[in-house]
């Protein structure tokens, strides 16, 4: 199959680039310029050329079609690269959080000028039609943040240029729920608790974690991510499935264990931080449909932690 991935760079995008070149899809991987290659090197054999609109394409020993990297410099490059690679798929991963200095205006290009380009590309693509897009969604009312309020547009977009043109284009909205694992960024709730306490920092800041959410292991994520491009027929024009692990667990409850499962003797300072605005209580996955597909998660959330844990500790981990 033909795949464009986007954010091939970040913590899920490589997880899939890693999955889908040993399974021996063709893969597109549209990267911004600057862009760190780390996590993915290995499939590319060597650093690419940190230059814009430059590719790299290698055969490395677990894939057996090539791997091409685009650093697009800007969204009409990065469109055009769609077009020219006519793929079957697009999986769009890439985003901004908000959290490395982004104005408003490049978080509002990043999740959603970008991504609203990319699908005119794909629905442009001739003699493979219906693309598929599966998109990284969210579970955060768009109040929350201007994170969650950029992406719950783009979904909105999405489903609506779908819905106008459904012999060109599928949009699948993937509402992913608190994903964590080895090698995610710090900036991540989930890795900034589990690295303080694998550190035994003396003190952890936190709220009064009364927050459910559903924790879901990087490889349970990227599993459903593979049933639901593997099924993509089986979706209407304009579709959405929740990707979680189904159950709800407190926030306190997710970083006592952690504390347990390190040994750490790190004091959590539970209050000490308030609640952010709009703050979402509850949010878990309805995970029948995912089900029904064939998947079931491999990791409860201690099993998942133990992983993590160890594979944080090796010197291997991207």
């Amino acid at each position: 199959m033909r795949l464009v991935l986007t954010g091939p760079t970040g913590f899920l995008g490589s997880a899939l680039a890693r999955r889908w070149a040993a399974d021996g899809h063709e893969l597109l991987l549209l990267a911004r310029p600057g862009s760190r290659t780390q996590r993915i090197d290995a499939l590319l054999g060597e650093s690419p050329t940190p230059s814009s609109s430059t590719s790299s394409t290698s055969s490395a020993t677990t894939t057996v079609r090539p791997i091409r990297l685009v650093r697009a410099d800007g969204i009409d490059a990065a469109a055009q690269a769609v077009r020219d690679f006519a793929p079957d798929a697009v999986v769009h991963t890439a985003c901004a959080y908000g959290r490395a200095g982004e104005t408003p205006l490049d978080v509002l290009d990043a999740n959603l000028r970008f991504g609203t380009a990319l699908l005119q590309a794909a629905a442009a693509v001739e003699g493979r039609a219906p693309v598929s897009f599966l998109n990284t969604g969210t579970v955060l009312a768009p109040e929350v943040s201007l994170y969650a309020l950029s992406k719950t547009q783009f979904s909105a977009w999405g489903a609506t240029l779908a819905d106008q043109q459904p012999a060109r284009l599928r949009f699948i909205d993937l509402r992913l729920q608190q994903m964590y694992g080895a090698g995610d960024d710090r900036s991540k709730f989930t890795t900034h608790v589990i690295e303080s306490c694998r550190r035994n920092e003396p003190r952890l800041a936190l709220t009064a974690g009364e927050q459910r959410r559903d924790f879901i292991h990087i490889d349970d994520v990227v599993d459903a991510y593979d049933r639901v491009l593997a099924a993509r027929d089986r979706f209407v024009a304009a579709d959405a499935i929740e990707v979680g692990s189904g159950d709800a667990v407190r926030m306190r409850d997710f970083v006592e264990l952690t504390r347990r499962l390190t040994g750490a003797a790190t004091q959590l300072d539970f209050g000490a931080v308030p609640y952010r605005a709009h703050e979402a209580m509850l949010c878990v996955a309805d995970t029948a449909r995912l089900r029904s597909l064939g998947w079931a998660p491999r990791f409860d959330l201690e099993a998942g932690l133990r992983q993590t844990l160890a594979a944080s500790a090796s010197p291997d981990t991207p």
